[in-house]
Formats: C-alpha cells, structure tokens, sequence
C-alpha cells in the first residue's frame, strides 16, 4: 500500500509539473518576473556604477587639471623656498641661472604644462617660456642677457623691458620628515636609456601599452589582500606611482586604492607618457644618506656616485631601478648583499625585455659598485630652516579644519642666499678650526632678514646637521655681550641725552641694592682716563660709560626699551648693560630691525602663506612691525654704528661692500659675535661653544669674518639687498665735531668727524681744546685733566649740552631700582684696584 501510495503521488506532482499545468504556468511566470527584476537591477546597478565612475572621473579630472594650471611640479603638498627674483644688476653666470631654472622645475627643451616652463641657452642670454601664470600680464617670453662681468644687463619680456620677474618656487622638501638635497628637474630627453629601460623592466614593463592602469595587476592584488582592508602594494604601474607620491596620503586602503587608479586613468588622458615617466622620475623616493633624504634620480647619481644622471652605467642604473621597491633594504650601503641581489633581479628583467644582451648582463652583475664618499657638510637644502618650519607647521596643521597631510607651505628663504651663508659660515669655521685643534670645535650661527618684511633670507643653525640638530641660530640662547650696547644708548637718547653728552673713561664704581657695588672694566683692562662723548663710546665699546649711561638712563627703563626690541628682559643691575642677559641670534637680529625701520621693530617670518589641498589660503602671514623707539633715534644710532665700521671694533669691514652704507656692532662675551646691517638687510652672526666654554676671542676675530664674507657676496648677487644710504627722517642734522670734546669742530682741530644729530641738540660753541693748543696764551686750565671742573662747566655752557651732573632726566631720579649713588673711586682706591678685581666676569665686552 505505501508503495502504490508513493507512486500516486509521484504521479499526481508530475501531473502537476507536467507542461500547461496550472503550476507550471505559475512558476514560469514567477522565474520570468525575477529576471526581470534580476535584468531591472542589474541595469540599475550598472547604471549607477557608470554614473559613479563618471562623477568620480570629473571630480578627479578637476583635481588634475587644478594641479596642472598651477604648475604640477609646484602645486602638490611640500615646503617651498621663496620665489627667486631676476633684475638687471645681479650678479650670476648663465650656467647658475640654468642650474636654478632646472632646480624650480624648468627643462631644457619645448615643454608641457607639466613643467614649471622650459628655457634655452644661447652664449651671453636664456630665453625662458613661462608655462603657468596667474596674472594675464605674465610675458610668454623672458629673455635675460648677460654681460661681460657675469650680471644680467637686461631683462625683457616680450621685447619690453622689465625691472623683475619671478620664477616658480623650488621645493625644499615634499615630505616634513624628510631634508632634501639639491634637486634637478629633469625632461625625458635628459634621461640616459639605461635607466630608462632599467625602470620599465622592473617597475612596469608594459608602461607605454596600457592606459595608466594594469587591470590584471589590481586584480591579482586584489585577490592576494582579499578581506584585509589595509591592503599591500602590488599591480601598480608607473602612473599610479607617481600620483600615489604626489597626491595622495601613504595610507593603503581600498578607498585609497580606487582614488590612485581613478588620478592615473585621468592623468594619462591629460600629459604624454614621456612626461609622466619623466615626472616619476624627478618625485621618487631614492632612500637616505647622512641627512639627505634622496628624492629623484638626479639626485640619486649624486648621492649615491657622484656624477650626473646622464653618465650612469648600465650597473649603477640597474642598483637605482632596483632600490625603487624598497630603499632601506637595497641599500648598498647598508645591505650590499641585499643590493647586489636586486641588481642582478633588475639586470635579467631587462634581459627579458630584450633591453639588453644576456652577455652584456653578465658584465654588468660582476662589475664592482663603489659608493661616492659621504661629503662630510650636509647635502640637504638649509635643514635648520625645516625644522623650524615644521615647528610652525605643526601648529598650523593642528588648528580646527585643517588638513596637514595636503598643505603647501611657501616660506621666506632665498636658497641662494642660503648657500652664500652655509659657505661664510664653513669658510670661518674653517679658519677658526686651526686654533683649536686640540679640543672641541666652535659652532657658529647665522641669520639674514629682510629688515622690511622680517622674511628670514638665510638660517645657519650649526656647522653640520647630520651630527647636531641643535638650531643655535633659535634655540642656542647666550650672552650676546656688546651688541647689546646699542639698545642701552637707545634708551639713553629715548629719555634725552644727546650722543654728544661727556662721561669718564676711567675707573668707576657703581652702588646699588643698598649695599652691593660693581666695578666693570672696559676689555683688556685699560681705561684712556679721558672725557669722552657717549657716541665715542658706543664705537668704542667702553663698558665702563655704558654702564655709567644705563644707570643714569635708569635700569628699569633699559629693561622695559630691550623687552619692547622684542629681546627678554633684564633684570635691573648695572651688568645688564653689558649684554648678561641671554638671547638667540634670531632675537638679536630681529632687535635691530628697529635701526633700519625708522624705529619699528618688525617680526621674523619663516612661513610667507600656508595653502592647503584645495588650493585654499588657510595662513597669510603679513608683516607684522611694532614701534619701538623715534625715527630720529634709531637714525642716531645707526649713524654711531656706522662709526662701528669706519674706525671702531668692525674697522676690519670698512670698504669690503662698495657704494653700500654698512652699520654694526662687535659683542664678546663668552662668544664671538657681530650684528650689522645695511639699508635693506640685517644679518646676524655667533660663534662658540655648545658648552659655553671662553672661545677666547673677540666679535671681531670670530664673527665679522663670516658677516662680511655673506653680506659683500649676498649684495654683490642682489644688490638691492644694498643701498647707499641709510633713509634720513626729519629734525636729523649733519654737522662736523671734533671727537675730543663734542663741539663744533674749529679751524685748528686735527680730527672732525661728520656726525647725525637732532636738530634741536646741535652743538652752539666750536671747540677751544686745539685752538688753545696753536694758541698758548689763551687763558685756562689743561683740557686733558679730569679733575678740571672749570674747563668742564665751561665746555657745557659753550655747546648747550646741559652739564654732565645735571643730565639726569627728572622722571628717573637716582632712587629709580634701588640706585644710591654713582662714585667715583679715589687716587688712592684706583692705585689699589688692579685689573684682577676690577675685572667682572660678566661684563668683560666689546
């Protein structure tokens, strides 16, 4: 029964199956209704695939031709140098011009809108073609001629004449954690074919066949990293490389993966494949050595064998294309094993490939590679500069709404200036070296502003970064000595002495606190034991009237003037006239800004604007300048500094700079420094010891070298960076004085010397001192002794100055910071006082 039960019912569902059945009409209808649902959102699935694909390929077809119209080489995330600036008048060959041309991204032949632009060499000119420009009056032809004494005696552009023209930035790094060498654009047509097809074999061999993108490769990639969402690299063509290293973050993931595939299927619809490849060629990343971090092939040749692009071997090219996968592992240096492995992987790629012969690959895996020695100065484009960028950056990038990973960050250094610095600095420290050979080695510092603007031309924070990242030119503060005096004589005038006013060379002792005494000494111990005037003073570098000076000024408001130059402020004792107080190089340059500004001190600038991933300005920094002291006593100043080079401690540098007017003071301290400037730069320069050991010589010795070495070949290169005078304000007078007494200098006076005053405070008596040496009859007491009141009351009168006891301004009475008295010790004290205890470790300066 259940058997003849089991086939009726096998019977009956065939009969329900059975064709024309009332089910399988059903089912049918059910099948054809889910393929058309199926069909309906398949269709809408491609349908929205395609037009995903289409918005993602014109949002990222806009990204490219963004990066395009402002330069790619330019426009991707990175720290750039400032823009250099041609004019007629600067000092430069055409070879170093062609240099620069290639370093921001020019080539030497017809070029793309990939480029920067592209320029040509003729005997005495270089025709540069512009290929980006922001503003529609940006010529399409520059031409610059030379002249016979290697400077640029015109510049036109399209046939008009032009007083400048900027070129693109160059690119000090494109990655914050990395210093970049010197680094050279290069064209396709600058590449040797060894290397060439060297990276084809084994980066992308099918690079000039497929359209930017291997699909098998992603595929197998895909597969490989199937359910990891942090995928590993694989499958990506040369094209995708280069966008991965100029648009993208390092992160690996999917979304990551589709933005790079998306960029180079655009990008090749946009640039041929010659400037891609060439384009890959400048941005990879090449490993480290020493402190550079290796970025492009030609820099690579140099680094790694010391020698251009061009004169590559068919072994080293196969080293650089194999080191391309991993740097750190291939390494020659570090993993030569490792290295020639990858080599010979290289070597039978292109064997492969029929670049070349197996016979001519066998020589090449046996041939030695030998590594271009490590110059032992640093490759990398002022180091101390970036990192104190970074600094910066790192503020800026952790603000609300910023993105770091895609800022443009376009700073204030002039790279040939840098250049010019890091050799002064090298070049002294060199010099300085042969004293010193049995101990450590000094440092030394430089910093150039543009007194104008406060832009930081130049940095040298050390004489090698690869063994020290101290940046001594911010972050190094030390005593800065004498060429602190000038902010006391600010103070002075600012409260109304005049710099003709008369005070004692000679032995003093100042009392203050009550009961505390100082007994400064000038340098090297001696004293003229004369009446000399505060300007003679100041040139001099007498400690002794500095001091004398800053107490009667009142040490309170010679406080409060160094705080307002921007320096830290002193507390109140007689030693802080003599620059105890320690300061960076940066900080002491950025005070004397306020000489040259009329009196406005203005801020230092690393970072010029900030730009980020969508070309937005998110930093724009402006100068920002503060007034400090009048126009009028910041030109008095600047006039008593300048005595500083034609007869005082920085004579040295007296006529090195032509037709430029020059002002600056020597300090000594533990250090050596010097701190000058010109009408349109302020330079800065310390040497000494990281452990504030004595260096043992003077500003003079240590530091004006290297000032005057930068300075005379910075003006000779820009001279704008010059000026023949210094920009007078009004109520400043001219008058001749003899340097004696303060008076009008008379008939009879040996030595005048032509000096800027206040109108107001000009000298009314000529000087009697010599007239009554060609004339013994005339009545009165020996000018020469100190002691002779008489003769002192009567210089006073004759000039208009008030007398010397009188000049005390009565808002600073000698009460002012505990002050009790200013005496002079007696014949008897100044026979006891030797050298030894009049001789203040702190205020040994000059």
């Amino acid at each position: 029964m259940w058997i003849f039960g089991g086939k009726t019912v096998i019977r009956q569902a065939r009969a329900v199956n059975a064709p024309g059945s009332k089910v399988s009409l059903r089912r049918t209808v059910l099948i054809k209704s889910a393929l058309k649902i199926l069909t309906g959102v398949a269709s809408i699935i491609v349908f929205a695939t395609a037009i995903f694909l289409f918005r993602s390929y014109a949002y990222y077809a806009r990204v490219v031709d963004a990066r395009l119209a402002s330069g790619y080489l330019t426009s991707h995330a990175g720290i750039y140098a400032a823009p250099k600036v041609l004019r007629p008048g600067q000092n430069t060959t055409v070879d170093d011009l062609a240099v620069h041309l290639r370093r921001a991204g020019y080539v030497e032949s017809a070029a793309s809108d990939v480029w920067s632009g592209s320029f040509t060499v003729s005997e005495n000119a270089i025709e540069i073609h512009p290929t980006h420009t922001e503003s529609a009056t940006t010529p399409e032809v520059v031409r610059v001629a030379f002249g016979k004494t290697n400077r640029i005696e015109e510049l036109t552009g399209d046939d008009l004449s032009l007083d400048q023209f900027a070129l693109e930035p160059e690119v000090l790094t494109s990655d914050s954690t990395m210093k970049s060498g010197n680094r050279t654009a290069l064209g396709f047509n600058d590449l040797p074919s060894v290397l060439v097809h060297a990276i084809l074999s084994t980066e992308d061999h099918r690079f000039f066949d497929h359209s930017g993108v291997d699909f098998v490769g992603i595929v197998r990639a895909t597969l490989r990293n199937a359910g990891d969402e942090h995928m590993g690299q694989g499958g990506s063509t040369v094209t995708q490389q280069l966008v991965k290293n100029t648009y993208l973050s390092p992160e690996r993931t999917l979304k990551r993966k589709f933005a790079e595939a998306m960029l180079a299927f655009v990008l090749e619809r946009r640039l041929s494949k010659q400037d891609i490849f060439a384009l890959y060629c400048n941005e990879i990343y090449l490993g480290q050595r020493g402190a550079s971090g290796v970025r492009g092939v030609a820099q690579a040749a140099r680094i790694y064998f010391g020698k251009e692009v061009r004169d590559l071997t068919l072994p080293e090219a196969a080293m650089l294309a194999g080191m391309i996968q991993s740097p750190s592992r291939f390494s020659l240096g570090h993993h030569p094993d490792a290295a020639i492995a990858r080599r010979s992987t290289v070597l039978g790629a292109m064997v492969r490939d029929g670049a070349v012969s197996l016979e001519q690959a066998g020589v090449a895996a046996k041939a030695p590679l030998q590594l271009a020695s490590v110059d032992a100065r640093d490759d990398s484009l002022a180091p101390y500069f970036v990192d104190s960028v970074n600094r910066s950056i790192d503020m800026i990038a952790g603000g609300p709404g910023v993105d770091g990973r895609g800022l443009r960050v376009f700073t204030t250094i002039d790279v040939d200036l840098q250049k010019l610095a890091e050799e002064a600095v090298a070049k002294q420290l060199d010099r300085l070296d042969k004293n010193f050979k049995n101990g450590p080695a000094p440092q030394a510092a430089l910093v150039a502003l543009d007194p104008a603007t406060g832009d930081i031309l130049a940095m040298v924070g050390g004489r090698n970064y690869s063994v020290s990242q101290l940046n001594r030119a911010t972050d190094a503060a030390r005593q800065p000595g004498s060429v602190f005096k000038p902010i006391v004589y600010s103070a002075a005038i600012e409260s109304g002495m005049s710099p003709l006013s008369i005070f004692q060379d000679a032995p003093q002792i100042f009392q203050y606190d009550d009961h505390a005494s100082y007994r400064p000494a000038n340098y090297g111990g001696g004293f003229s034991m004369q009446a000399v005037t505060m300007r003679t003073a100041l040139i001099k570098s007498l400690n002794v009237v500095t001091v004398d000076v800053a107490m009667r000024t009142g040490l309170k408001r010679v406080a409060e003037t160094a705080e307002s130059f921007g320096l830290p402020r002193p507390q109140a004792y007689p030693s802080l006239a003599l620059g105890t107080t320690e300061s960076s190089p940066l900080n002491i340059a950025a005070a004397y800004t306020t000489f040259v500004n009329g009196g406005k001190r203005v801020e230092p600038r690393l970072i010029s604007h900030v730009v980020d991933g969508n070309a937005k300005h998110i930093v724009d920094n402006s100068p920002i300048t503060k007034a400090v002291i009048s126009p009028m006593t910041a030109y008095m100043v600047t006039d008593i500094l300048s005595g500083v080079i034609e007869h005082g401690t920085a004579k040295a540098a007296r006529g090195i700079i032509k037709q430029t007017a020059i002002a600056g003071k020597t300090g000594t301290s533990r250090d050596g420094w010097f701190v000058g400037y010109t009408p349109n730069l302020v330079v800065a320069v310390w040497v000494g010891f990281d452990d504030n050991k004595q260096l043992g010589l003077t500003g003079a010795e240590a530091a004006l070298p290297a000032w005057t070495d930068f300075v005379s070949n910075a003006v000779s290169s820009r001279p704008e960076l010059g000026g023949a005078a210094f920009d007078r304000p009004e109520g400043i007078t001219f008058i001749d004085i003899d340097p004696d007494t303060g008076l009008r200098a008379a008939d009879g006076c040996p030595q005048t010397e032509r000096i800027a005053i206040k109108t107001s405070w000009v000298p009314n008596g000529e000087c009697y001192k010599h007239f009554r040496e060609i004339n013994p009859s005339f009545a009165g007491a020996n000018p020469n002794n100190l002691n002779d009141g008489v003769i002192r009351q009567q210089t006073a009168r004759e000039s208009g100055l008030r007398e010397f006891d009188r000049e005390l301004p009565a808002q600073i009475q000698p009460s002012t910071n505990g002050l009790r008295s200013v005496a002079k010790p007696t014949r008897s004290e100044k026979n006891k006082l030797g050298i030894s205890s009049l001789v203040n470790e702190m205020a040994i300066t000059n």
